[in-house]
Parts: C-alpha cells; structure tokens; sequence
C-alpha cells in the first residue's frame, strides 16, 4: 500500500465557486484502487468541512457502465469489510473498489487550501515496485488548474505513515488553482513576436507566451536566451519596420539602452549562491565571497572545519546580466581572469591559483557546480530551488539572510528588477502591445508567482515599490 498526499491551493485574486468549475476537479491513481482519504491542513475547519462533505469516491469508468460515486462517509462504513476481503484475498461484493476521487461543489477563496491525503492499494495480483502514477482532472470556465510537480517546492518533505497495514512509499503530489475574471482574457493580435535575452527569465516568459498563444492562436510567439547584454545590443539598431517583433529581457537597467528604447519593470528577480554539497557549507559573508571570487580563498577548509574541498567557480560570461548583477551587488567590482574551459582544472593557465570557467546560460551553471566537488555558482532562485532538490548543489544563506523577496528589506543584497525592453513605443495593433498588456493581467501574475517571481504589476494596478526604486 502508499500514500499520495495532495496540496490543493488558490493562489490566484479571486475566489472559485462551484460554478466556476465547468468539470469538477478529480483525481485517478493509474490501476491503484483508493482504499481511503482524509483531509488535512485545512486553512480553517470551516474548509475542512466543506471539502469533506463534497468528497466523492468512484469506480472506473465503462462504456456498459457509468460512474458510481460514495460519499466518504461510505467509504469509511465499509472499511471492515475491505479490511476482511483484504484478508482473505478476495473482497466481498458489498465492498466496491473504488479508483479516483473527485471535489463536487468545491469552492475556495483566494488563498485558501489544504491537504488531501489518499491511501491506496495496489491492483491484485500487482508485482513490483510501488506505482507513483497520478493524474488530475478539471476544467475552469475562466481559470486555469496548474500541477505543480513539475516544479516543486524545494524542502517540502515527503510524508509517511501507517493506516492499518504497512504502507510503503509515498508521493507528493502539488496543484495550484488559479482564476483570471472572465473579463481579463487577452486582446489578441496577429503577427510575430520574438523575446530574447536573460536565459534567466526566458524559461518563464516563454510559460506565459504559451499562455497568451492558447487564446490567441494568430500571434506567433518565440523565446530565445542570448544574455540580458546581447539581448539589449540586438534591439538597439532594429529599423522602425521590424520595432515591434523583437523585446528583450535585461536584469536589471541596461547602461548600454539609449534614449530610443522603452523599459517595462516585470518582476523581481532573487538571486542565490549555490554551492556543490562536497563544499560543506550553506552560509557565507559578503567578505568570503569577495575573498573567494578574488582568489585569497581558495579551499573551502578555510573556511569551515572539515576535509580539504579545492574551490571552483562557475561563472556567466560578459553578455549575462545575471553576472552584471552579482558584480554589482556582491563584489562590488568585476570578476577575476577566465582560467578553465572545464570547470575542473585551469588549462587556460596552469599557473593560476583559482579555477574559474564560465557558461553561457542559468542552466548550464547549475549542471557544472551540481558535477564539481567543491564548485560555487550563481543563479536566479526559482532555478536553484529546483536544481537543489534533484541535484547535488545547495543554496547559500549570504549575511545571514536566506535568498528571499522577504529579506530584501532586512538587507539582501543580492537581487533585481527584470524589465522587458523595447525599440520605442509598440504599434497599438501589435502583438508586442497586446503581450506587453497581457504580462499585466491576473493570470500571467498568478504565472509569474507560481514560478517564484513577484511580479512588479500588482493586482491593483501599480507598481511594488521593489520595482521603483531608483538604483535598480
């Protein structure tokens, strides 16, 4: 037997009624047959109830047969009698296998949420290792359902327990619920659009430009990482007939955008030191940075007791605006000589104290500093999050402050504003403009939020004071 535990949550602006749901949310479980559930951290016992009462258990689905659906209270009638069948290897027929569970009537107001947690069983005559398979099914009339597995919460951990008999295994399993007002879809427009530059905010960019293309099917959207630096150097001599099919992302303001290009703040960006875990460290001062980056430190023993780590860097290149901002924010100065091509000795000059390589995107730092004993890099945080909790890399808290929005005020340094370039004013009609509108409503915030981002729009219209501020 295992356990799926399953965290339903509103993380949108508005509230969900039942009516909102034009098919109720369920789950199924692959061949695994729901044996019983129950509801927990709920964000008051009001909700608790709620979603208990509106709990339904049902069979799978046939053409000769339709869809029996219990109420929990069933469910738990029953349970001697499974437990019996079980026993014996064979249920009677007055206990029914049951193999999804679905929300009827489920309404949630902004924030809300809670836990499901749903005990199964393996199919008879099942052999092998525990299944892990999940699916979910929903449709809102003016929302979106997002499952969030696929980008989990670095730290949540996984739950077991025993119901009965041993259960072995477990899954977590994440969904976020997220509501746009019928009102807020996009004006669309036709025509071509291409967004390049940070590869550190493309990745998300390129979700919402999915987003805005499923209701506006005549725009072509296409997103490419070339660095915040390079990004803006293309968009500077684009002729007034091509203006409003290229953007660029830049982090932070660029100082090479001349008075003829347009800066939209979109989100904040929180940035992290990561480090491989054979470094043996999780905290760092601005100083040991400065120390390590300059090359005075060069072993981690020196800096935490413990085995001798050889220390290595991983850092972007010249185009990265990543880079401009740790040398802006961190080092106060720019980055030391490029020595290594590897990441793992310095065959650029053998001579050199400290192996130093870089890469070209977020991602590439993160695969070399996860390979590398004893490696440091830099990334944006929701890409660190997610590396640190499938590789072997973690994420660094820098003068005591973990790499947080929230810390910002209480002197994380270590952060910036991303702003969306373009060449002028777009046309009114553009695909450009109609983007640019969208990037302000309620779902591509709720997008932006999901992925880690705060988004510099808020739901009132103006902008986060983070956004404002003048150095930045």
């Amino acid at each position: 037997m295992s356990i799926v535990v399953i965290r339903v949550h509103n993380t949108g602006s508005f509230d969900i009624a039942p009516g909102d749901f034009e098919i109720p949310l369920s789950f199924t479980f692959g061949s695994r047959i729901v044996w019983d559930a129950r509801v927990s951290d709920a964000t008051d016992d009001g909700l608790r109830q709620h979603v208990r009462d509106g709990l339904e258990f049902f069979t799978r689905e046939t053409p000769q047969k339709p869809v029996e659906a219990v109420k929990l209270s069933r469910v738990r009638a029953l349970l001697p009698k499974r437990f019996a069948g079980l026993a014996a290897a064979e249920a009677p027929p007055e206990a029914p296998e049951w193999h999804g569970v679905r929300f009827a009537r489920l309404s949630l107001k902004r924030k809300e949420k809670f836990k499901l947690v749903v005990v199964l069983r393996e199919s008879d005559g099942y052999e092998g290792e525990i299944s892990k398979e999940i699916d979910h099914h929903a449709r809102l009339a003016a929302g979106r359902i997002k499952d969030d597995r696929k980008q989990r919460r670095f730290g949540w951990p996984v739950i077991t327990t025993a119901v009965g008999v041993l259960l072995t295994g477990a899954l977590l399993a994440t969904l976020l619920v997220s509501w746009s007002r019928p009102g807020d879809s996009a004006q669309c427009a036709t025509g071509k659009l291409s967004v390049e530059g940070s590869s550190a905010f493309v990745p998300i960019i390129d979700s919402i430009a999915a987003e805005y293309h499923g209701q506006c099917d005549g725009a072509a959207i296409t997103t490419r990482a070339t660095g915040s630096v390079t990004g803006v150097r293309a968009l500077a001599p684009v002729d007034a007939a091509g203006k409003d099919e290229l953007a660029v992302l830049s982090d932070g303001r660029s100082g090479e955008a001349g008075p003829n290009l347009e800066a939209k703040a979109v989100a904040v960006v929180v940035y992290s030191l990561v480090v491989n875990r054979a470094a043996g460290v999780d905290k760092l001062t601005i100083q040991q940075v400065k120390d390590i980056f300059s090359g005075r430190v060069r072993n981690w023993d020196q800096l935490r007791p413990g085995p001798s780590v050889p220390i290595g860097i991983v850092g972007r290149g010249q185009e990265s605006g990543t880079r401009k901002t740790f040398e802006q924010k961190v080092l106060g100065g720019a980055e030391d000589r490029l020595t290594s091509d590897s990441c793992r000795k310095p065959e650029r000059d053998p001579a050199a104290a400290t192996t130093r390589c870089e890469r070209g995107t977020t991602a590439e730092v993160l695969t070399e500093v996860a390979a590398v004993p004893g490696a440091i890099g830099y990334a944006d945080v929701p890409a660190a999050k997610a590396a640190a909790a499938r590789d072997q890399l973690g994420i660094v808290q820098l003068d005591g402050h973990y790499p947080d929005v929230t810390t910002i005020d209480a002197g994380y340094r270590f952060w910036t504003v991303e702003y969306l370039y373009t060449k002028g004013v777009p046309s009114n009609e553009s695909v450009l403009k109609r983007f640019l509108d969208y990037l302000a409503s309620p779902t591509a915030r709720a997008e932006l939020q999901d992925a880690g981002y705060t988004p510099c729009v808020a739901k009132d219209g103006l902008l986060d004071p983070l956004c404002t501020r003048p150095d930045i």
